[in-house]
């Protein structure tokens, strides 16, 4: 909706009031060849509408629209004649920067409060300088069952190895091999209901889908243990949409957990050991996306409203109720250092905060950095993984856009850019590629990025240095930790020194 709605007034949940398009909760801006179809007919359509300049040739767009290929690798990249998705830009007659021009004058960014990202509301918002080079493309894989049933939930990629990444089609979940291009069935659905998925992960062990109606299933990924599939009910509320989950072993044990964000304002646990809900809490408003801080205290919380949760990961007790952003909340993550924390809006701002000072000695929420996107909302945030070089957050989107930021400065960043609605974005292989999921109904599919600044952390990035004012919370160290030898010895480090030597070795000159 574009105004605020007193749901209390309508008698209606608030998932009644928040579809761009009453008809459909599926994506409200046009795929790939729509818009390129609407931009070749605007050309000849009413005067007031009509186009100068180039304008795609139609029958070109259609010969795309029936000619796709299965995968686009680095090598076959030519340009504006042969992009990351297979577009012929030449053919079509235009340029691709024309193409992107025209989509960000075009795109419409979803918002739950009017006005809430236009540049007046969001003037201390930072645009970042797109000077990084830290991932470099390595393969697209191009498919159109990839199936995004809410324009608002992008949290639909699972990925538990850089060979095994998950994503949902129509009446399952497909399994697919990003270095080969392979495809297999991982979870199939024999009801309605269970086809209905609206979020889903995968951790090293586990595959896990939230439904439309307040379903899970779940299946071990060890092949040791088969594959049965488990499922449950968490809510049987008429808006028990499942809208994020995450999995965590529990502080206590080794036994997984899956920590289940819900649109009936529901927070649960379930032990996936023993199948049954551990922990139930209700907040005042949907709760879409969650992350737990890495000593697995404390959780951040986003959703239907602007204040970012801070909260007691066991009793679910509220400890800060943070205030900056201008709209509902679709993504969060919380950084390896156990002290950064990155929240994403509809407001197209990314809040970066810190744990060891939320508030100011007034008392007033205080975010150490706020980046403004490129064209929509984040909706999907991921750290890097600690040991895996320097230190990234990186962000996708609601279209099109993927950005990789400097976790240290908050000030630079790389972006890719495709086209087509995004369901989000993982690491894999410890952080050395990228995994991101586009939901194009004509060019979707997985794409891979590799990390190219690997031997970059020479000794010297550890020495301390200077800082600007007000710029506390930077901490010297090129990863996650100070010292070369803090993030090795830390437990979840994902390479040894030695590993770590050998890395830099391969690249130039640099030592480590």
């Amino acid at each position: 909706m574009a105004e605020d709605v007193d749901v209390a007034n309508t008698g209606l949940h608030p998932i009644a009031l928040s579809n761009a398009n009453p008809l459909s909760l599926g994506p409200d801006n046009p795929h790939v060849m729509q818009f390129l179809e609407l931009w070749e007919w605007q050309s000849h359509a009413d005067m007031q509408l009509r186009e100068t300049g180039p304008v795609p040739s139609f029958p070109e767009i259609r010969r795309l629209a029936r000619e796709c290929p299965r995968r686009v690798d680095y090598n076959q990249l030519k340009g504006d004649a042969y992009d990351f998705q297979g577009i012929g830009w030449n053919d079509l007659g235009v340029s691709r920067n024309m193409a992107r021009r025209r989509r960000m004058a075009t795109f419409h960014n979803y918002v739950n409060r009017s006005q809430s990202d236009s540049r007046h509301n969001a003037s201390s918002d930072r645009l970042l300088r797109p000077v990084e080079n830290y991932f470099r493309y390595k393969s697209m894989d191009i498919r159109r069952d990839v199936r995004l049933l809410h324009f608002q939930l992008r949290n639909i990629l699972g990925v538990a190895s850089r060979t095994r990444t998950f994503y949902p089609s129509f009446t399952s979940i497909k399994e697919h091999d990003p270095t080969t291009g392979i495809d297999k069935t991982a979870m199939r659905f024999d009801n309605h209901s269970g086809a209905h998925v609206s979020t889903l992960t995968a951790s090293d062990e586990i595959l896990i889908a939230g439904g439309f109606y307040g379903t899970y299933h779940y299946r071990h990924l060890d092949s040791t243990r088969g594959s049965d599939i488990y499922e449950g009910q968490l809510t049987n509320h008429n808006s028990g949409i499942t809208n994020h989950v995450q999995i965590h072993p529990s502080r206590n044990s080794h036994t997984p957990l899956a920590a289940f964000a819900s649109n009936d304002f529901g927070f649960r646990v379930v032990d996936l050991a023993q199948n049954r809900i551990v922990s139930e809490i209700m907040y005042d408003f949907a709760m879409n996306c969650s992350a737990l801080s890495p000593d697995m205290r404390l959780r951040v919380i986003v959703g239907d409203h602007q204040n970012v949760l801070i909260t007691d990961a066991e009793t679910g007790e509220i400890l800060q109720d943070l205030e900056g952003h201008r709209d509902f909340g679709f993504a969060c993550d919380w950084a390896p250092d156990g002290w950064t924390v990155a929240t994403g809006n509809q407001d197209r701002s990314i809040r970066i905060w810190d744990a060891r000072k939320w508030r100011n000695s007034k008392g007033e929420s205080t975010s150490v950095a706020v980046v403004r996107t490129e064209m929509a909302g984040a909706r999907s945030l991921r750290f890097s993984p600690l040991g895996s070089g320097k230190r990234v957050l990186v962000a996708a989107e609601e279209a099109d856009f993927i950005n990789m930021i400097d976790a240290q400065t908050f000030k630079t960043r790389q972006t890719v850019d495709i086209f087509g609605e995004l369901g989000g974005v993982a690491f894999a292989n410890d952080g050395n590629d990228l995994i991101a999921l586009s939901c194009d109904l004509s060019r979707g599919g997985v794409m891979r990025l590799e990390r190219c600044d690997a031997g970059a952390e020479d000794t010297f990035s550890y020495a301390p240095t200077y800082r600007e004012p007000g710029s506390w919370w930077q901490t010297p160290g090129y990863d996650w930790m100070q010292s070369p030898e803090q993030v090795v010895a830390a437990p979840q480090s994902q390479e040894s020194l030695t590993q770590k030597r050998r890395k830099a070795a391969m690249v130039e000159n640099w030592t480590f």
